[in-house]
């Protein structure tokens, strides 16, 4: 039926996708994870990937889309982000567009360019286009498993304990048969991330799927357009 994406644009070799497959019931097939180094490489996957599964729907992006035009480059959402962080998270998943790491800042918003002005030219479809977070949309689903949300992606936590906790939550979408895999499972964090981007992305495109999202107004300096950034909702407890 119809294609989701999620991005994690990191450096050489880490700027991740992750594209599910939407059959209009769960789970939803990951058909593609892998990791690139620049916008060309991603461009030409997302293509190739729409181009034998169907029409793209959403690409959920984790980087700042918009910029802030106050001195300290913190946007209003970044406030709002913050105080949506549990107790046990770390105040540094939440960092102004001016201080985060130049491979995310720039190839983020370079990558939206470029699917938004394919999409005008008629080489991809229509599409919603959207800034997320999936840390916080993880630490909002599974705040039982807080330790390894946190470890992931630390590089002081040893190799082989990050990938456990990183197949730890694979485990989790397998059981609540969100996912099944046409790939081998994330083992990177930048993969990982790309994943829990996909699942915003098919949230937004799909709400009957059952996930549901929190969305938020960009900032005022918006280069790609006006974006809005989503996250995953907690868990209902009803």
């Amino acid at each position: 039926m119809a294609i989701v994406i999620g991005v994690n644009p990191g450096g050489r070799g880490k700027f991740a996708v992750s594209a599910l497959y939407w059959s209009g019931s769960l789970p939803a097939w990951v058909i593609a994870m892998r990791a690139h180094s620049g916008v060309d490489e991603v461009l030409k996957d997302i293509m190739g990937v729409c181009g034998e599964w169907g029409e793209l729907k959403t690409v959920a992006i984790d980087a700042p889309l918009s910029w802030s035009s106050s001195p300290t480059g913190i946007r209003t959402v970044d406030q709002t982000l913050q105080e949506k962080l549990p107790l046990w998270a770390p105040k540094t998943w939440v960092r102004p567009p001016n201080v985060i790491p130049g491979a995310i800042a720039v190839q983020g918003p370079a990558l939206a360019w470029r699917l938004a002005y394919e999409s005008a030219q008629g080489q991809l479809s229509p599409m919603i286009l959207v800034e997320t977070h999936p840390r916080i949309s993880l630490a909002n689903r599974y705040p039982d498993l807080s330790q390894a949300i946190i470890e992931y992606g630390q590089t002081a936590v040893s190799y082989n304990l990050r990938r456990l906790h990183i197949q730890k939550m694979v485990e989790r979408f397998i059981q609540e048969s969100l996912l099944k895999f046409e790939t081998p499972h994330p083992a990177t964090p930048s993969e990982l991330d790309a994943l829990v981007s996909s699942l915003v992305a098919l949230a937004l495109a799909f709400p009957e799927c059952g996930l549901s999202t929190e969305l938020f107004a960009s900032a005022e300096i918006q280069p790609v357009g006006e974006r809005t950034v989503a996250i995953l909702s907690p868990v209902s407890s009803s």
